[in-house]
Protein backbone atom coordinates (compact mmCIF):
# COMPACT_ATOMS: atom_id res chain seq x y z
CA UNK A 1 0.00 0.00 0.00
CA UNK A 2 1.54 3.72 -1.17
CA UNK A 3 2.27 5.68 2.00
CA UNK A 4 0.16 8.71 0.88
CA UNK A 5 -3.53 5.65 0.81
CA UNK A 6 -2.38 5.13 4.75
CA UNK A 7 -2.33 8.70 5.31
CA UNK A 8 -5.63 9.08 3.59
CA UNK A 9 -7.09 5.82 6.18
CA UNK A 10 -5.53 8.21 8.88
CA UNK A 11 -7.13 10.97 8.33
CA UNK A 12 -10.38 9.20 7.61
CA UNK A 13 -10.40 7.42 10.92
CA UNK A 14 -9.58 10.93 12.63
CA UNK A 15 -12.23 12.50 10.90
CA UNK A 16 -14.90 9.81 12.11
CA UNK A 17 -13.69 10.39 15.76
CA UNK A 18 -13.75 14.42 15.27
CA UNK A 19 -17.08 13.85 13.68
CA UNK A 20 -18.20 11.60 16.90
CA UNK A 21 -16.63 14.58 18.70
CA UNK A 22 -18.64 17.11 17.23
CA UNK A 23 -21.73 14.72 17.72
CA UNK A 24 -21.12 14.59 21.49
CA UNK A 25 -20.61 18.71 21.80
CA UNK A 26 -23.98 19.15 19.93
CA UNK A 27 -25.52 17.04 23.11
CA UNK A 28 -23.55 19.00 25.22
CA UNK A 29 -24.95 22.08 24.57
CA UNK A 30 -28.75 21.12 24.18
CA UNK A 31 -28.35 19.07 27.66
CA UNK A 32 -26.21 21.12 29.60
CA UNK A 33 -26.84 24.78 27.76
CA UNK A 34 -28.56 27.27 29.15
CA UNK A 35 -31.14 28.94 27.38
CA UNK A 36 -32.26 31.67 29.59
CA UNK A 37 -28.94 33.44 29.79
CA UNK A 38 -28.12 34.10 26.14
CA UNK A 39 -30.49 32.43 23.63
CA UNK A 40 -29.19 33.96 20.44
CA UNK A 41 -25.47 33.56 20.86
CA UNK A 42 -26.48 29.62 21.95
CA UNK A 43 -28.35 29.24 18.77
CA UNK A 44 -25.56 30.35 16.57
CA UNK A 45 -23.09 27.92 18.62
CA UNK A 46 -25.34 25.16 17.75
CA UNK A 47 -25.94 26.25 14.56
CA UNK A 48 -22.36 26.40 13.62
CA UNK A 49 -21.85 23.02 15.54
CA UNK A 50 -24.69 21.13 12.43
CA UNK A 51 -22.54 23.26 10.10
CA UNK A 52 -18.98 21.72 11.26
CA UNK A 53 -20.67 18.08 11.68
CA UNK A 54 -21.57 18.92 7.66
CA UNK A 55 -18.59 20.21 6.80
CA UNK A 56 -16.64 17.04 8.94
CA UNK A 57 -18.61 14.66 6.45
CA UNK A 58 -17.47 16.64 3.20
CA UNK A 59 -13.88 16.27 4.21
CA UNK A 60 -14.14 13.03 5.00
CA UNK A 61 -15.78 12.29 1.36
CA UNK A 62 -12.75 14.40 -0.02
CA UNK A 63 -10.25 12.29 1.44
CA UNK A 64 -11.99 9.08 0.70
CA UNK A 65 -12.24 10.09 -2.70
CA UNK A 66 -8.36 10.88 -2.62
CA UNK A 67 -7.63 7.05 -1.34
CA UNK A 68 -10.10 6.02 -3.94
CA UNK A 69 -8.28 7.95 -7.32
CA UNK A 70 -5.78 9.99 -6.19
CA UNK A 71 -4.82 13.35 -4.51
CA UNK A 72 -5.69 16.05 -6.87
CA UNK A 73 -6.00 18.90 -4.09
CA UNK A 74 -2.89 17.84 -1.78
CA UNK A 75 -0.77 18.15 -4.78
CA UNK A 76 -1.91 21.50 -6.61
CA UNK A 77 -1.10 23.05 -2.54
CA UNK A 78 1.89 21.30 -1.69
CA UNK A 79 3.66 20.47 -5.19
CA UNK A 80 4.79 22.37 -8.22
CA UNK A 81 4.72 21.55 -11.26
CA UNK A 82 8.11 19.22 -11.17
CA UNK A 83 6.57 17.57 -8.21
CA UNK A 84 8.42 19.31 -5.73
CA UNK A 85 8.18 20.27 -2.02
CA UNK A 86 7.11 24.01 -1.56
CA UNK A 87 8.92 25.27 1.23
CA UNK A 88 6.99 28.25 2.01
CA UNK A 89 3.66 25.96 2.45
CA UNK A 90 5.56 23.92 4.39
CA UNK A 91 6.14 26.02 7.07
CA UNK A 92 2.67 27.51 6.71
CA UNK A 93 1.03 24.29 6.96
CA UNK A 94 3.46 23.65 10.30
CA UNK A 95 2.64 26.94 11.71
CA UNK A 96 -1.02 26.26 11.54
CA UNK A 97 -0.90 23.00 13.08
CA UNK A 98 0.54 24.06 15.86
CA UNK A 99 -1.76 27.10 16.50
CA UNK A 100 -5.00 25.16 15.90
CA UNK A 101 -3.69 22.37 18.16
CA UNK A 102 -3.30 24.76 20.90
CA UNK A 103 -6.54 26.06 20.23
CA UNK A 104 -8.14 22.26 20.52
CA UNK A 105 -6.15 21.70 23.53
CA UNK A 106 -6.99 24.75 25.63
CA UNK A 107 -10.63 24.48 24.60
CA UNK A 108 -10.82 20.90 25.70
CA UNK A 109 -9.00 21.88 29.02
CA UNK A 110 -12.01 24.26 29.52
CA UNK A 111 -14.58 22.00 28.22
CA UNK A 112 -13.28 19.29 30.53
CA UNK A 113 -14.25 21.51 33.85
CA UNK A 114 -10.93 23.71 34.41
CA UNK A 115 -11.13 27.10 34.64
CA UNK A 116 -9.44 28.74 31.55
CA UNK A 117 -8.93 32.33 31.95
CA UNK A 118 -9.97 33.62 28.78
CA UNK A 119 -12.82 31.33 28.32
CA UNK A 120 -14.22 31.07 31.61
CA UNK A 121 -16.43 34.20 30.63
CA UNK A 122 -17.32 32.84 27.55
CA UNK A 123 -20.40 30.01 26.86
CA UNK A 124 -19.27 26.68 27.03
CA UNK A 125 -20.78 26.06 23.46
CA UNK A 126 -18.14 28.68 22.12
CA UNK A 127 -15.47 26.73 23.89
CA UNK A 128 -17.12 23.37 22.11
CA UNK A 129 -16.81 25.45 18.92
CA UNK A 130 -13.20 26.01 18.76
CA UNK A 131 -12.60 22.80 20.17
CA UNK A 132 -14.09 21.31 17.10
CA UNK A 133 -12.60 23.73 14.95
CA UNK A 134 -9.17 23.25 16.25
CA UNK A 135 -9.39 20.05 15.85
CA UNK A 136 -10.33 19.92 12.46
CA UNK A 137 -8.13 22.27 11.38
CA UNK A 138 -5.65 20.69 13.05
CA UNK A 139 -5.86 17.21 10.92
CA UNK A 140 -6.19 19.10 7.77
CA UNK A 141 -3.14 21.07 8.36
CA UNK A 142 -0.53 18.26 9.66
CA UNK A 143 -1.93 16.48 6.93
CA UNK A 144 -0.99 18.99 4.02
CA UNK A 145 2.32 19.43 6.30
CA UNK A 146 3.12 15.40 6.33
CA UNK A 147 2.07 14.83 2.60
CA UNK A 148 4.81 16.20 0.61
CA UNK A 149 7.66 14.13 2.82
CA UNK A 150 5.54 10.95 2.04
CA UNK A 151 4.21 11.35 -1.73
CA UNK A 152 5.91 9.20 -4.10
CA UNK A 153 6.61 10.95 -7.28
CA UNK A 154 5.29 8.94 -10.59
CA UNK A 155 7.73 6.99 -12.70
CA UNK A 156 7.75 8.45 -16.30
CA UNK A 157 7.11 5.87 -18.66
CA UNK A 158 9.68 4.38 -20.49
CA UNK A 159 10.56 6.46 -24.02
CA UNK A 160 11.25 3.28 -26.89
CA UNK A 161 13.28 4.30 -29.87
Amino acid sequence: MKKENVLFIAMMVGEIMLFLLCGFSLIQCFVFGNFDEDLGGHIIEIIYLFIHLIATAIIFYLSFKAFKQGPSIMNNLMLDEDNNKITSKLITSGILAVLFIAVAIYSTLHVSGLNMPLLDKLSIGLAHDLMNAGYLLFLIAASLFVYPFIFTKPKEPRKYE
